[in-house]
């Protein structure tokens, strides 16, 4: 199988990532790491985290999801800036660099060449930053994801499994501590650890894509409510279209011109 190469940089360019990268296809800065996260999650930050965890392990309400496999060779914690506040703080700093509302941390630990998550893909946007050891990544495209299995990765369809579908010729790069790779959301990818077998430590930081649904429907239904033309009984023959549609505009208007929350 032919691998291509993401393109690489050493320096961090907003402006130049949101122009030609955001959303589009994938980009690695080298050794840009700690404009993402100062300093570096190193291996006692981690098994100081893995005892924690083994002794009391999230709440049910706790948002922090921990994952692990059976033979110690995988701990995925996702929404992990509820359990280390340095994640915490970095998430915080992100979403103001980015211009977002929210910003969220997975960690990955591995133990062993090969090991990894397996290919997937996301309705986020992720920064992955290599903390220890080395990973290689192999990834698609956005646009190698069918619309319809992106559709019902962001209604988060009940039973949907988003597993990837790597391209034929997908993207293959390595990171190393300090290296930085930019996934855009429903780009598949998969991540496995070097060949060296030594472990591998990387966070994602995350932007949650949402969609016109899951932002206005619910308010869009709250002024349809107040909608005479929507609450008041139907008559018996063919509703009046043209006075539900003046409401239906008038409710829309108002909730996407209404500033986010």
């Amino acid at each position: 199988m032919s691998t291509r190469p993401p393109l690489e940089t050493a320096g961090f360019d907003l402006e130049l990532f949101y122009r030609e990268h955001w959303r589009r296809r994938p980009i690695v800065w080298r050794g840009c790491g700690p404009r993402f996260l100062a300093p570096a999650l190193d291996w006692p930050d981690i098994e100081a985290l893995e005892r924690r965890l083994e002794r009391t392990p999230p709440a049910a309400e706790s948002e922090a999801r921990v994952r692990r496999r059976p033979d110690g060779a995988v701990l995925f914690v996702n929404q992990a800036q509820h359990t280390l506040p340095e994640l915490a703080d970095a998430c915080v700093k992100l979403a103001g660099l980015f211009g977002w509302d929210e910003c969220t941390a997975d960690l990955s630990v591995t133990r062993g060449r090969g090991a990894g998550i397996g290919c997937h893909f996301d309705h986020s946007d992720n920064f992955v930053v290599q903390q220890q050891g080395s990973k290689t990544w192999l990834v698609g495209l956005p646009e190698d994801t069918e619309p319809e299995r992106q559709r019902k990765r962001m209604l988060e369809t009940k039973g949907f499994v988003p597993s990837g579908r790597l391209p034929e010729e997908p993207y293959s790069v390595v990171l190393h501590p300090g290296d930085v790779l930019y996934l855009p959301l429903f780009a598949p990818h998969e991540g496995l650890e070097g060949d060296g077998g030594d472990g591998s430590v990387s966070v994602s930081f995350s932007y949650n894509a949402r969609s016109a649904l899951s932002r206005h429907l619910k308010p869009l239904l709250s002024a349809l409510s107040r909608e005479p033309a929507w609450w008041q009984p139907l008559p018996l023959g063919a509703p009046d279209t043209d006075r539900l549609e003046d409401a239906l505009r008038r409710a829309l208007r108002a909730v996407t011109d209404a500033p986010s929350r």
